[in-house]
């Protein structure tokens, strides 16, 4: 009689721990489902970030590129407060795309307007201090800032970079 009563004992509990399993699996069941679409969404969101980074690299052949190099300026900056004055030296280069539809005409038209380019790189950089300009992040800021300019000046996205080529702060 003990080994029944012990055997019906575990069945209770056998039926118990499956009715808590199948009330668990409605609990977390839809949770679960929300969690998953969330990681494919953020995963798909992910590689097509990754997708394009890859894709706007390697799409560009360097050969392509003409350089229009600009004449040393120098430009005063913003005031720190202190008494004392800060310029920035710099060499500006500019790289045309060859492929571009508009080449000619932008190359044509970036070589006839030095002062607009010197005008516009004056106004960007004169916007910072000379604690700002020693910044790397900064600099590439600057650079950003005056290419979406000249973009924006010439029309064009001919103009598919440019560059330093000296940045002496003092």
């Amino acid at each position: 009689m003990k080994k029944n009563l012990i055997t019906v004992i575990i069945l209770a509990i056998c039926i118990i721990n499956l009715v808590f399993n199948i009330i668990l699996m409605f609990v977390f069941l839809p949770s679960a489902t929300k969690t998953n679409k969330l990681i494919t969404d953020i995963a798909a969101v992910l590689d097509l970030e990754i997708a394009s980074q890859t894709a706007g690299d390697s799409s560009f052949d360097v050969s392509n590129l003409s350089a229009v190099q600009l004449e040393s300026d120098t430009i005063n900056l913003a005031s720190d407060g202190s008494e004392t004055s800060h310029y920035v030296q710099y060499e500006l280069t500019i790289n045309l795309d060859k492929t571009a539809s508009d080449y000619s005409k932008v190359s044509a038209n970036i070589a006839a307007s030095n002062s607009i380019i010197y005008d516009t790189t004056r106004n960007i950089v004169a916007q910072y201090t000379y604690e700002q300009v020693k910044d790397v992040e900064v600099q590439r800021k600057i650079k950003e800032d005056i290419l979406i300019s000249l973009k924006e000046t010439f029309n064009t996205e001919c103009i598919y970079s440019i560059s330093f080529n000296s940045w002496v702060a003092q």
